[in-house]
């Protein structure tokens, strides 16, 4: 079964497989679920959630960052890793290192 996914997510989509084969390829797996539930974009380790009133307002190289961000997530196990730590500092942490991640692209633009 297809999932459709917004044009505007599937030109992100196909500019982050551009701008790297590695991360290309990750987010060429992920699976991308448009909800009104969420306020921004937020994963479970297995799907990536996304507001698409949220997606709408981002620039171009913000969305790339995003959506990079929730995969990497993924990738890294942070959802099945958690365990019973504390959720709201596990979060911050994952966000730390994930986020640094992109950081050190020099491609990408994660928004304020």
């Amino acid at each position: 079964m297809m999932i459709e996914v917004d044009p505007q997510l599937q030109s992100a989509i196909l500019k982050v497989r551009s701008h790297s084969p590695f991360f290309g390829t990750l987010i060429l797996f992920a699976r991308f679920i448009k909800t009104l539930e969420i306020e921004t974009v937020a994963t479970n380790g297995n799907a990536i959630f996304y507001n698409p009133n949220f997606v709408s307002n981002l620039k171009r190289n913000e969305l790339e960052a995003v959506l990079l961000h929730e995969v990497l997530h993924c990738a890294l196990l942070h959802c099945a890793r958690k365990g019973s730590r504390e959720p709201q500092r596990w979060n911050i942490a994952a966000d730390i290192v994930v986020n640094g991640i992109i950081a050190q692209q020099n491609t990408f633009t994660l928004p304020q």
